[in-house]
């Protein structure tokens, strides 16, 4: 017996309305985190704040040192969000596959998150390794076969790496639900169920689409009025600052959450094995 994909798609919003404290913990998890973030970041981005606030979010008034520290702040902020990942993704799965206990935010820290973290380094891999191929195609299709000729080459690429993610896609929640890295066994699973799991990827994807442009609704006006008007602080921006600071940890659980709930809901029911 298997979950029903339409069910599975809105398991997230279930576990959210089922432990709204589970998800306030998770979002502090998230604080801690994009604050470590921050912190790891700071050196590398100070120097250039004052051309970056003059910029005003417009990249292409950035000057190339700028640009290149961006990217290296990106590069840093990695290890912080698949910490994160390796921490929050078996305390969500948790919620979905053994809802009780929950202990405190069904957080642990043993094996399952030691094999979450090889399994997130594995997938990331993965997912470098497709993005490696898919330029080197793209590019040489664009070189020898005319735009034409890469246009179907870049389409194939991309149905591919979506086929693939799909496959992918059921590699955590198993590994978890085994209690042993499980590579092998999602990639089977996810073949039967394929189809359902797309369509699950592409909904899921939405509504967390939906979720963010509603976040940004509420975050546009807060950043208006921290970094708007006067130069000096007055209460008004200090509020604005710390609703904003809550708000991107909070919007942080509540997408991923959204994602990555299906795939674990897919899972309820798998027969045990040996």
């Amino acid at each position: 017996m298997t979950v029903s994909a339409t069910e599975a798609t809105f398991e997230g919003f279930r576990v959210t309305r089922h432990n709204p404290g589970v998800i306030l913990i998770w979002a502090a998890v998230w604080l801690v985190g994009l604050i470590a973030a921050a912190v790891a970041t700071f050196p590398m981005l100070s120097p250039w704040a004052p051309e970056m606030t003059t910029a005003n979010g417009d990249i292409s008034k950035l000057s190339a040192p700028a640009l290149a520290a961006i990217s290296n702040a990106g590069y840093a902020v990695l290890p912080v969000v698949l910490l994160i990942q390796t921490v929050l993704m078996p305390a969500l799965y948790r919620a979905v596959l053994r809802p009780e206990p929950k202990g405190f935010g069904y957080l642990r820290f043993g094996s399952d998150e030691l094999r979450m973290f090889l399994v997130a380094l594995g997938l990331g891999a993965v997912s470098v390794l497709l993005n490696l191929i898919s330029s080197g195609l793209e590019t040489a299709a664009a070189q020898t076969m005319g735009a034409v000729g890469a246009l179907v080459v870049s389409m194939a690429v991309f149905a591919t790496s979506i086929a693939i993610t799909v496959r992918l896609s059921l590699v955590a929640p198993i590994t978890l639900l085994r209690g042993k890295i499980s590579f092998v066994e999602g990639w089977h699973v996810s073949a039967r169920w394929f189809w359902p799991l797309l369509g699950i990827t592409v909904l899921s994807m939405t509504m967390a689409a939906i979720v963010v442009i509603l976040l940004l609704m509420i975050g546009l006006p807060l950043q208006q009025a921290v970094t708007g008007g006067a130069s000096a602080v007055t209460p008004l921006s200090t509020i604005s600052f710390l609703l904003l600071l809550l708000l991107i940890p909070l919007g942080a659980t509540l997408v991923t959450t959204i994602l990555w709930a299906p795939y674990a809901a897919m899972c309820r029911n798998l027969p045990p094995r040996d």
